[in-house]
């Protein structure tokens, strides 16, 4: 279960209204700032999908299948065109699967290429429900956001977990040019291009998604502002040749996910590991200069560097990962002023995820996720809620039986037990008897009973 968006009445206050809406979810309101929390994406209320984003449960089952996306996004494999390629001494053919993660050992001290990355992870079998922004596929792009328009200008706070993993095999084969003998073979396991939390106003609103490849999913969305995290270094547009997360826009224009588009100095961090990362991303309305020494920037923050009245001063956006949230250590920080930067005329923006692949793919899953529109905002631990709030929907198979003969049918072995009904012989006393042919049951001395041979009890 989750916080969704309240409907708006402006006469009742707004604590007032929080309560009413917790109450009326039947759940423990801790939360009092927070906008919605999705604990899971078992329910997803309030969710716009596009593009190749749907929900899984990390299997695809069409007898347990819920809502209209369940499963769109839980391909294994889809054909990759063969790359062929010829030099003067060697013809080479290059074919792309998914990898399976057991054979990373195979490829790490065999077959590695130049672009291989070691210690990938294969999606899980189980999980309770998540938000699949890509299938395993080339050229994907998805997204989803919020229906609701939140405010962000005076500030937000969001949370989110999310994980990479089943990234893509690129296997080349070599062969000689002229007697078409085998000379060598290379594999390397690297998926791209990654995913991005984006705040957006576009004219199209929550039907949005962008381009595919190097664009992650948020190049061509106009009046939008992406915090990238990125898996794939692009040669020629990427300073950093490792997983990294940088923040990109071009104000009211469409945005672009290379160096046209960036704001500040990318910053290294492990993304595409295959393991649960936590991210938290938050925009004060002012500058805070506990962070100063995380800043980045470039010269395209220039214009959004000033003031832009009373209560539209330059604020500090900051970005942290796994141990930074709980440290409270940023990786980057970058000064900014968001009501200069995008165009929002009454302050509020949409907010949600993109993704997308190219040749190279992975899966881009998103756990969990909560927004808070009032700073300063609670941290979501699972501790401050209510254990009737957790998602009770589950991914573990329901058992099923066949009813066996008869009425109620079955029998008491396996588990559970096969229906099986308590017996219904008729209930009564033993039947006794007082006829002289009795010999059983009687007193030693019978005989001189008056009447004789009466029925004896203990």
């Amino acid at each position: 279960l989750k916080f969704v968006s309240f409907i708006e009445q402006p006469e009742m206050d707004y604590r007032v209204r929080l309560d009413r809406f917790c109450v009326f979810l039947s759940l423990f309101c801790v939360l009092a700032n927070a906008s919605f929390v999705y604990r899971d994406f078992n329910e997803t209320d309030g969710i716009h999908f596009n593009g190749a984003a749907g929900t899984t449960r990390c299997f695809n089952d069409t007898l347990e299948a819920y809502g209209d996306y369940q499963g769109d996004a839980d391909r294994f494999n889809e054909d990759v065109l063969t790359e062929i390629g010829e030099t003067t001494v060697l013809i080479s053919e290059s074919t792309v699967e998914t990898n399976e993660d057991f054979r990373n050992n195979e490829t790490d001290n065999t077959l590695a290429g130049f672009i291989h990355r070691s210690g990938t992870k294969s999606a899980p079998n189980r999980c309770a429900g998540r938000i699949r922004l890509t299938p395993s596929g080339p050229s994907k792009a998805g997204s989803i956001f919020f229906v609701d328009q939140a405010p962000v200008n005076n500030g937000f706070d969001t949370y989110f977990t999310f994980q990479v993993t089943d990234h893509s095999k690129q296997c080349t084969v070599n062969k000689d040019q002229y007697f078409s003998q085998f000379s060598h073979r290379t594999c390397s396991v690297h998926g791209a291009d990654g995913l991005a939390f984006v705040v957006q106003n576009s004219p199209s609103k929550t039907r949005i998604v962008g381009k595919v490849g190097e664009q992650m999913g948020f190049g061509g969305i106009p009046n939008s502002l992406a915090i990238a995290f990125d898996t794939w270094q692009n040669q020629g547009e990427d300073s950093l040749n490792v997983d990294h997360v940088s923040v990109q826009s071009r104000g009211v224009l469409e945005n672009d996910a290379l160096e046209l588009g960036l704001l500040g100095v990318p910053r290294a961090h492990d993304i595409a590991d295959g393991e649960i990362h936590l991210a938290r991303i938050v925009y004060y309305n002012d500058l805070k200069p506990e962070y100063f020494d995380k800043l980045v920037a470039s010269d395209s923050l220039l214009p959004y560097l000033k003031d832009n009245g009373e209560q539209k001063r330059v604020g500090t956006l900051v970005v942290y990962m796994d141990e930074g949230v709980a440290e409270d250590v940023p990786l980057l920080a970058l000064p900014i002023n968001l009501s200069l930067l995008l165009d929002l005329p009454i302050d509020k923006a949409y907010v949600g995820f993109t993704s997308s692949t190219g040749r190279f793919y992975e899966k881009h899953d998103i756990l969990s996720w909560t927004f808070c529109d009032q700073p300063p905002c609670d941290a979501p631990t699972l501790a401050d809620f209510d254990y009737h709030q957790t998602s009770k929907f589950t991914a573990s198979k329901r058992r099923n039986f066949t009813p066996g003969p008869g009425f109620g049918g079955g029998d008491t072995s396996g588990f559970p037990t096969k229906n099986k009904s308590p017996d219904t012989t008729t209930f009564g006393l033993p039947v006794e008897s007082w006829s002289k042919s009795r010999n059983f049951g009687l007193a030693t001395d019978a005989s001189n009973q008056i009447p004789p041979e009466t029925l004896y009890r203990n």
